[in-house]
């Protein structure tokens, strides 16, 4: 079953978020009184998702996993039927089963094994919401040895007819087309009676795909087996045959199963395996449809169902237990092969004769082979290709500047070509990199629900945009990130119900996490309507803890006081939780933006709440920048951070608080040379080319010396000792092979305090 094991945890995985958001979208229900169609329904979604987990973790043999998840199920069992209702501590119990699931799916997927996760307490929890304890275990156990009574009681039925024989078959060693000769046997052997298992399988006979020496057939039949070896030597090339009598055990009957799986079911293969096990365990399997490898590996009738032909001395009855007991099974019948057989009869029966027509030339159907059309890939992979591809990028440049050296006409026109192919390319492997952002969001419900009893709080959590699609790599960053903003917006932002309802604000605080598609970026925003962030009360924590100067802040606007909070170190809690207030975060945040070539802004008002809008690439590998000249050094700056170039001329500088400013559509912009950014002389000409960027709520035209290319470039980490270096957010190789440095437009303009 290993080979399953990986479509396991993705499966159990998803199956305990999607369990932890609906009991937490329940007890909103309950709550604020929804529908009684839409509680049944959520309830109904839950009961399934934790019955299959239950299934899909007996399947692959993880009992303990199963039996946790079995109890969780009868809690909900219980609220379906009424019998207890859904209280806060009933919720956190629930949540509790899925941690203790979660842990277990973590030891698996890390040891091959559940581990040691005590659930001890959380079974005696359950069971005193349940009512029952030591009883409900009595009733388990009488019930068990009256299932056991009643299966010694099933009496053994009357044998069906005709005589089995197991035939051997034995080829010359060097005989030719063995494959023609055993399907030519098969089909004498089914003029004479019925064949219902091979070696090898049916399919590779009906094939021709046989090249073994010996070939076996079993074959319920009245034919004598001296007529059935007469037919099989006549065969030219067939050395031997062995032909012997399997008897039949007294009470021994033939049954044709069908078994029918859920449209959407997880794992058919390995629940159709351990179905066949099942039925293995009280009989033999005498023929399967099809194969019984296409079976174990999930590849069934319409993509529905499988059948088998299995002879046992069981009853129906306990036939029917042992299948009804599998999760996803939709449907299933057991029908004894008289019966089919006479059901068969009759139906020929019925059916008007039509005169008999010339015989037309048989057409051979080609049989269609169907496969999946989606394969599971390591990400590993996609990143290696994505390394290729950003190659090829830095190939493609070199290319294109040895062509404008050149200036041959040709290789322009290949170039064309490799550049059209390249970017086709670069988006098929980044559209296969995309996930939809819900993978990180759909943690945060649980976590902010967590945090707001603990704190005591209430705080009703909105997420909006869970399926906008991101890079994978920008996925994995982005969620502590967001669970430091998540945080402090429930710890910080929240005020505790009594006060909120003192300045007149609804009782529970509301907190928003919002993705939304913007061009080629991704918004998030993190939004409360708690206290806001008081400028002057961060100016003051900043001096006291050393941060900045008394001169310093008050210099200081207030946008410039709030973007304090991430400087390492900052906290303004009065006192230090485990929630926060250690002035972890908020420069971590700041961090891992900037690792994504992404910005961060903050916006707030005392009283009303605070606002974090994180603007991030699609993608992070390769980008699109334009290349800029300032003195003898190129530097890049993403498109991305780009809103247009513009040409200033000195005529149009004007001067305001002692700083230049133009003024460009009626809007005032502040103007500042990279020169002095970078701490270089600042020249002295009639006009420059200047890029302007959006620098949060306001735009900064950067002036420069010269404006070059537009250039796909591949991002190259800094490096550990370079990574704290402010203002570069990477480098990039160009085409000749010269390194140049990517512009952090956010980190130069972030007010001269550096990390």
């Amino acid at each position: 079953m290993s080979q399953y094991l990986d479509e396991f945890l993705a499966d159990a995985r998803d199956r305990i978020d999607s369990l932890s958001n609906a009991i937490l979208t329940l007890e909103k229900i309950v709550k604020e009184g929804g529908s009684e169609e839409e509680r049944a329904e959520l309830i109904n979604q839950i009961f399934r998702d934790a019955h299959t987990l239950k299934g899909t973790a007996a399947t692959m043999g993880f009992m303990k996993l199963s039996e946790t998840a079995h109890k969780m199920e009868n809690l909900f069992d219980a609220i379906r039927n009424n019998q207890i209702e859904l209280t806060p501590e009933l919720v956190d119990l629930v949540l509790d089963f899925l941690d203790a699931i979660e842990a277990m799916v973590n030891n698996i997927e890390e040891s091959g094994s559940e581990g040691d996760v005590d659930v001890s307490e959380l079974f005696e929890r359950a069971d005193e919401f349940l009512g029952k304890g030591k009883e409900v275990q009595k009733e388990e156990k009488i019930k068990a040895k009256e299932e056991v009574k009643e299966e010694e009681e099933i009496k053994a039925e009357v044998p069906g007819e005709g005589n089995i024989y197991h035939i051997k078959v034995y080829f010359q060693k060097d005989a030719p087309l063995k494959g023609v000769r055993a399907f030519l046997i098969l089909s004498d052997l089914e003029e004479r009676g019925e064949v219902f298992w091979t070696n090898p399988e049916r399919e590779a006979i009906e094939n021709g795909n046989v090249d073994a020496d010996v070939v076996e057939f079993k074959v319920k039949t009245d034919v004598p087996k001296e007529e059935l070896e007469r037919v099989i030597k006549r065969h030219p090339e067939v050395e031997n045959v062995e032909i012997s009598e399997e008897e039949r055990k007294a009470g021994e009957k033939e049954y044709k199963i069908r078994v029918y799986f859920q449209a959407d079911a997880p794992l058919k293969g390995p629940r159709s395996f351990l179905i066949l096990k099942d039925l293995e365990g009280i009989g033999e399997i005498v023929q399967t449809n099809p194969s019984r490898g296409e079976i174990e590996d999930g590849r069934l009738i319409e993509d529905k169902y499988f059948e088998v032909v299995l002879r046992t001395s069981e009853s129906p009855e306990r036939i029917k237990e042992l299948i009804r007991k599998h999760p996803d099974v939709a449907n299933f019948e057991v029908i004894p092969k008289e019966e089919e057989i006479k059901e068969e009869k009759k139906e020929e029966k019925k059916v008007a004769q039509p005169p008999k027509q010339p015989k037309k030339p048989q057409v051979i159907e080609t049989p269609k082979v169907k496969i999946s059309r989606v394969i599971k890939i390591d990400v590993s992979y996609l990143d290696k290709l994505m390394n290729l591809v950003g190659e090829l990028v830095i190939t493609k440049g070199r290319l294109e500047q040895i062509g404008e050296r050149l200036g041959d006409r040709e290789l322009f026109e290949a170039l064309s070509t490799l550049s059209r192919l390249l970017t086709e390319l670069q988006d098929e492997i980044m559209e296969m990199r995309l996930t939809p952002i819900g993978e990180v969001f759909n943690k945060f419900p649980r976590m902010v629900r967590d945090l707001a009893r603990k704190m005591g709080k209430e705080v009703e959590f909105i997420m909006e945009g869970a399926d906008i699609e991101v890079d994978r790599t920008i996925l994995e960053k982005l969620g502590d990130a967001l669970v430091h903003l998540l945080r402090n917006a429930v710890d910080h932002g929240i005020e505790p119900p009594e006060e909120r309802v003192k300045l007149g604000k609804p009782r529970a605080g509301r907190v928003e996490l919002i993705a939304k598609r913007e061009k080629n970026h991704v918004v998030i925003i993190v939004r409360d309507d708690g206290r806001g962030i008081d400028p002057e009360k961060v100016k003051k924590k900043a001096i006291e803890r050393g941060l900045i100067t008394p001169e310093e802040a008050a210099n200081l606007s207030d946008e410039e006081a709030i973007n304090l909070i991430f400087l390492p170190g900052f906290s303004t809690a009065e006192k230090v939780t485990d929630v926060s207030g250690r002035g972890v975060g908020m420069d971590v945040v700041k961090e891992v933006v900037k690792s994504m070539n992404g910005s961060i802004s903050v916006q707030t008002e005392v009283g009303k709440g605070t606002t974090f809008i994180l603007k991030l690439p699609i993608s992070m590998a390769i980008i699109q920048a334009l290349l800029i000249r300032v003195e003898n050094e190129i530097y890049a700056i993403p498109i991305n951070n780009i809103l247009e170039t513009i040409e200033v001329d000195k005529s149009i500088l004007k001067t305001i608080g002692g700083k230049p400013v133009i003024v460009l559509r009626g809007e005032i912009i502040p103007v500042i040379m990279l020169h002095e950014l970078f701490g270089l002389p600042v020249p002295e000409v009639d006009s420059f080319p200047a890029i302007i960027v959006d620098h949060g709520a306001q735009k900064v035209a950067i002036g420069v010396d010269e404006l070059l290319h537009k250039r796909d470039i591949v991002i190259k980490s800094l490096g550990k000792f370079l990574s704290n270096v402010r203002g570069f957010a990477g480098a990039t190789i160009l085409g000749d092979g010269s390194v140049v440095l990517i512009i952090d437009i956010g980190g130069l303009l972030g007010g001269g305090y550096s990390g």
